[in-house]
């Protein structure tokens, strides 16, 4: 395997794309862009792809001289009071902000004191990519979720099971296998894939205490000694970081992406867990499930640009169904969450980290793939030249995760080539 760092500028769409999917995942919170009338337009002109009601957001405007204390705080006091059942405020703040010298935690903590609101203060990171800002929010969440692990509790056993159970009313407390660490699974995910992972989870004698981010913030999942967290996406490098901080247990593994990264993934959560499990016989049958669309992608051509940083498992779900992965580009190489990606990967993929866009291009026009992986930027141009493409932000928002999430994925590379064929036999 050979990885080169370009340390070019890779084709990604702005962090605040994400506030979108932060917005679905979290109903009940005020999303607040503070920034230049530019970042405003960014922020309203990406959210428009989602759909009117994907996110509460308001828009603070700051002018050229430093506002007086307190005029953050007014102003998202006018903006919660348009919303109805506001519980959690998330400030997103541009470089002018900072550049202004505003108090954030001090801010922060006005509008806490004076709407009684959980508030998270993220700073735009600068030269981010696409999911930077779902990390940095999500790793604020958890360091807000309750420190106590549950199940140690001193008194009698209380109704409690893992993530369906509160849903179903079953398995009390004390019918939890001694010494198993309940498991929190921080990363989005539609409310229905949350529901059908956490039952695979469960079906592998696992208790799934919650998920982070967690609607409503109140229901949020204890972090502690006795939790194992584990990551839906490996990009999720500083919401590690936060659940180690806590002391939590964290899981280095393959991304629940594919048949074989979910079993690897629920393996290695039920051995983090203090369980011993054997995943074959499921990941057996899964895969006869999906084999007449994995035959499809056998022999198949394909090239990933970079943009999101799920490319690797992407690439390793592609590379084990029998297709030809020419390049992968990421933006980043999230280490260690990653390590376990890229020893299951093959050691003949190339890997670009930081692609330099330019030069992608020019390697895709050589290479002449079947299928191109793209971001926005690159998906009209190489369109344009002829190349069929999928892209990139649609493994972001698809129900991809698990089991059940791998005909999903395998659906979203054929979609396009199904196109192809319908429109070649038209004979326009």
């Amino acid at each position: 395997m050979t990885i080169l760092n370009e340390a070019g500028t890779p084709d990604t769409v702005s962090p605040l794309y994400c506030i979108g999917h932060l917005g679905e995942a979290l109903p009940h919170a005020l999303f607040v862009v503070v920034g230049t009338r530019a970042e405003a337009f960014a922020a309203r002109t990406l959210l428009s792809t989602f759909g009117p009601d994907c996110a509460r957001t308001a828009y603070v405007v700051l002018d050229p001289e430093p506002p007086e204390r307190g005029a953050l705080a007014a102003e998202v006091g006018r903006a919660a009071r348009r919303y109805r059942e506001c519980e959690l405020c998330i400030l997103v703040v541009g470089r002018t902000a900072r550049l202004l010298g505003i108090d954030l935690s001090g801010e922060a903590g006005l509008i806490e004191r004076r709407l009684h609101l959980a508030v998270h203060a993220l700073e735009l990171p600068s030269g981010g990519f696409t999911t930077s800002l779902e990390d940095s929010a999500l790793a604020a969440l958890l360091r807000r979720a309750p420190a106590d692990a549950p199940g140690r509790e001193e008194g009698p056993p209380k109704e409690r099971g893992g993530f369906l159970s509160g849903l179903l009313g079953r398995r009390p407390e004390d019918s939890r296998t001694p010494g198993l660490r309940p498991v929190v699974l921080a990363g989005r995910a539609s409310p229905d894939c949350r529901r059908r992972l956490a039952g695979e989870l469960e079906q592998a004698g696992l208790e799934v205490a919650g998920f982070i981010p967690s609607p409503p913030p109140e229901e949020m999942p204890p972090v502690g000694p006795e939790t194992v967290v584990a990551p839906l996406q490996p990009y999720l490098t500083e919401t590690l970081r936060a659940a180690q901080e806590r002391g939590a247990g964290v899981v280095h593994t393959l991304a629940p992406v594919g048949v074989d990264g979910t079993a690897r993934f629920i393996r290695d959560v039920a051995r983090a867990a203090g369980r011993e499990i054997n995943e074959l016989a499921r990941a057996r049958e899964a895969l006869a499930e999906v084999e007449g669309l994995r035959n499809r992608l056998r022999g198949l051509r394909v090239f990933l640009t970079g943009d999101t940083g799920l490319e690797i498992p992407l690439a390793r779900t592609l590379a084990g169904a029998g297709a030809v992965i020419l390049e992968v580009g990421t933006p980043r190489i999230a280490r260690p969450a990653l390590v376990p990606e890229l020893q299951t990967l093959g050691v003949e993929i190339d890997i670009v980290e930081a692609p330099e866009w330019t030069r992608q291009i020019e390697r895709v026009e050589e290479s002449r793939p079947d299928l191109v992986i793209a971001g926005p930027g690159l998906y009209a141009p190489l369109t344009a030249r002829g190349h069929l493409c999928r892209l990139s932000l649609d493994f972001l928002s698809g129900d991809i995760y698990g089991y059940a999430g791998a005909r999903r994925l395998l659906e979203l590379f054929i979609t396009p080539l199904d196109r192809a064929s319908k429109l070649d036999a038209l004979e326009l």
